[in-house]
């Protein structure tokens, strides 16, 4: 397991790559520097289909938890004016990816 993070700027979504055979888990969402009485709407974009995750505001909810497991590209962006949204986490071996092809029956 490695520690991810990753800061996503207004105005300006992150496209996320995970490594082959690597899975990236996003466990924390935190806003930084919000504009005072804004909320903003985070999304996470994935196989062209764009949802949201989760609404922050600086003086109500600046954080919240996450459980979301990516093993392709996705892209993560939010609608604050100014400031940034910091993702974290962690990456691991996408053991399923290793396992399903050995599992395959011949007789």
């Amino acid at each position: 397991m490695e520690f991810w993070g990753a800061e996503v700027k207004a105005g300006k979504p992150l496209k996320v790559k995970p490594d082959e055979d690597c899975l990236i888990h996003i466990s924390q969402v935190c806003i930084d520097n919000g504009k005072k009485g804004e909320t903003g709407i985070l999304y996470v974009t994935v196989d062209e289909k764009k949802l949201v995750i989760g609404t922050l505001s600086r003086e109500n909810i600046p954080q919240i938890s996450l459980d979301l497991v990516f093993d392709r590209e996705f892209e993560l962006s939010h609608s604050l004016e100014i400031g940034s949204v910091h993702y974290i986490g962690y990456k691991t071996p996408n053991i399923n990816e290793e396992s399903s092809s050995d599992s395959e029956d011949d007789s």
